[in-house]
């Protein structure tokens, strides 16, 4: 888990390379153990490789081909491509985990993020192959995968991973992706440079950013997206999922052409009639890919916990963490972390009674900590400076459990996100259920009778029209709000894809895919900047592509059963957890009492930020829109109008 970076300069050579220590500098809490940079010719084979104040005396110390014996110095304009990165040493904490990383050869070069679980394995199939490793990174992995197999390696890569490599050759950049998105990467192209990167304020040194006034419009509308290419700040935007891009140093164009390698496709047909049997069976493999999913998330050389709500999912986890770790003879317990609240009037958004539920049950090391309520709003604006976005609502829960974490002393840490995304353990599933399964069948009014929805509600899922819901939209919007409606193009909103519109209510596949693809990229995304901010390293067995496949085409009557959510889930864990927590039917997922902390002085706080906050009336007086009573603008509205205030002072817009 690092921070990169990889520029290429077209002109003005200096000023843009002699930077790049400055510009990993803002990422220093992606990778506070180590630093590295390299710089390169294009008219020859000639490379510099430089240290900077944070690189380990060992690594200077070491005779590794790729070890820096300089610091940090922009040697010549002939030098036109540099890479950086900063280092959280998980994996092979020695000097040979450096980066960036060459191969034998000094063609190829490396600067990674992620984390690529089955290493070990595809390490093994290299060396039977000839292929000798120098380190037990999976860095060296990756260079060496890449040249048995070229760009088909990113297929045999199970895990997380944001990298550029670089054929000093060839003068080319080879850039990929995870599956899912769970490490960040963006991307621009100036007249002076073409860059990506992990975070967007690596580009700072450089350059001044301009806002990208459509996606906070669009933010205002409908939420948060990390789902399409756009971000906050102009001609800045995300790389694809799932997707790689080559780029030629030498050509300067500028553009990127995107290679899809890996999607998901909800099944084409989605009626398969329940069977007890096939139940069992699914159950089964449901519970060996998760454990084999978590057995390869514990690799590391640092300390590994979990974080614990719970709920069915990170209980999950966190049962099988211990039962592995056990398996292994030792004797050290899972630790486990947790946000709680104990106020009288936030108990509503507590979860200790489950919490302590699994604790005793399974005998684990448990941590715990509440927000401290002067620290909500210091917490929130911390959120948008690590996530250069707008979170829904407010940043506190994440941001204060990632802090327990490191103030624990974890390092590495595991978490359920996904999994209610692709088993159905959100309540608009069941619309989509009663939409789309014919009333002739028992189990429809078995599930009408037992659902976790009220009854009106079930029935108009039941008897009205699909094509009704196709077009309805589900966002409530107050009056100066629909004013926004008219800056924004329909085509711009919907690219989103925040609105469950269209093929969402199409069947249940259609829904769980179309949450893995948008909702579950959004969560992804805070997981990484709340863990990033603190230098902790969160990992998602949920997201394991295996796993993710097997539930995409597993046929939703055994995801939704008799009234129930997650049921192939609770089925696999009936007779390993205890039964308040399997059969639990509450859903959470990081509560937090916004209604008491905004009747309080944090809303007044909020309100007088608005009001007086310069880009904000400005641009939505331009289109006059204008708000006079705050305490009549919905909640959800209101925390967006409060973080484009934030985001604007945070990052400095004009």
């Amino acid at each position: 888990m690092c921070g990169i970076i990889a520029i290429v300069s077209f002109k003005n050579h200096k000023s843009n390379l002699s930077r790049l220590g400055e510009m990993a500098g803002m990422i220093k809490h992606r990778g506070p153990d180590g630093e590295g940079y390299a710089i390169f010719d294009l008219q020859t084979d000639n490379y510099n490789v430089f240290y900077g104040d944070d690189t380990p005396q060992i690594v200077i110390n070491s005779q590794m081909r790729y070890s820096p014996k300089e610091k940090y110095q922009y040697a010549d304009e002939r030098f036109t491509v540099g890479l950086a990165h900063r280092r959280l040493s998980i994996i092979d904490l020695t000097a040979s985990g450096h980066q960036p990383m060459s191969d034998e050869s000094g063609r190829y070069w490396i600067t990674y993020n992620g984390e690529i679980y089955n290493y070990v394995e595809i390490r093994e199939e290299l060396k039977s192959m000839g292929y000798t490793f120098s380190s037990t990174s999976d860095t060296e992995v990756i260079i060496k995968a890449y040249i048995a197999w070229g760009e088909a390696c990113q297929k045999r890569f199970n895990g997380m991973w944001a990298f550029v490599l670089w054929d000093n050759k060839e003068k080319t950049l080879w850039v990929s992706r995870d599956r899912f998105g769970i490490k960040p990467l963006y991307y621009m192209f100036n007249d002076d440079f073409f860059i990506v990167c992990s975070e967007i304020k690596a580009i700072f040194p450089i350059l001044k950013l301009q806002p990208n006034m459509k996606e906070f419009y669009a933010y205002l509308l409908d939420g948060p997206s990390e789902s399409h290419p756009e971000t906050f700040f102009e001609n800045v935007y995300r790389f694809p999922t799932g997707s790689s891009a080559t780029y030629s140093a030498k050509e300067e164009k500028r553009s990127l052409f995107f290679k899809n390698y890996w999607d998901l496709f909800p099944l084409d047909y989605d009626n398969s009639t329940f069977s007890r049997k096939r139940l069992r069976e699914y159950a089964e493999e449901y519970y060996f890919l998760l454990e084999d999913a978590v057995r390869k998330r514990l690799r590391a050389d640092v300390k590994v916990g979990c974080a614990l709500s719970g709920g069915l999912d990170s209980s999950s986890i966190t049962y099988i963490a211990n039962k592995l770790r056990e398996e292994t003879g030792s004797n050290e317990k899972i630790v486990t972390f947790s946000t709680t609240y104990n106020k009288l009037n936030e108990k509503y958004c507590d979860e200790s009674d489950y919490i302590n539920t699994i604790v005793e049950f399974i005998g684990v090391e448990s941590h715990s900590s509440l927000p401290k309520h002067e620290k909500i709003l210091a917490m929130n604006d911390k959120g948008i400076w690590h996530g250069e976005s707008c979170n829904e609502k407010l940043n506190v829960s994440p941001y204060n459990t990632f802090m327990l974490s490191r103030d624990i002393g974890l390092k590495v840490t595991l978490d359920g996100q996904g999994a209610d995304e692709q088993l159905c353990g959100y309540e608009d599933f069941w619309y989509s259920y009663f939409l789309n399964t014919s009333k002739w069948k028992y189990e429809y009014w078995v599930n009408m009778l037992y659902k976790p929805i009220n009854l009106r509600t079930a029935l108009s899922f039941a008897f009205l029209n699909k094509e009704y819901f196709k077009k309805k939209s589900f966002i409530s919007m107050p009056e100066g709000k629909k004013k926004l409606v008219k800056i924004l193009d329909r085509e711009y909103r919907l690219s989103r894809n925040r609105q469950m519109e269209g093929d969402y209510f199409e069947n249940i596949s259609c829904a769980t895919n179309w949450r893995i693809k948008n909702s579950v990229q959004r969560l992804l995304r805070i997981m990484d900047y709340n863990s990033m901010a603190f230098s902790v390293e969160t990992r998602q067995p949920f997201m394991d592509y295996r796993l993710v496949e097997f539930l995409n085409n597993l046929p939703s009557v055994y995801k939704l059963h008799n009234g129930w959510s997650k049921y192939i889930a609770r089925m696999a864990f009936s007779d390993k957890l205890p039964d308040k927590i399997v059969w639990r039917k509450d859903k959470q997922g990081w509560p937090m009492p916004l209604k008491e902390w905004v009747n309080g002085d944090i809303g007044t706080i909020i309100s007088k930020e608005i009001q007086g906050n310069t880009f904000l009336n400005e641009n939505l007086n331009r289109h006059k829109i204008k708000f006079d009573d705050y305490d009549s603008v919905p909640l959800r509205f209101l925390f967006r109008l409060y973080n484009i205030a934030r985001f604007s002072d945070i990052f400095d817009l004009q």
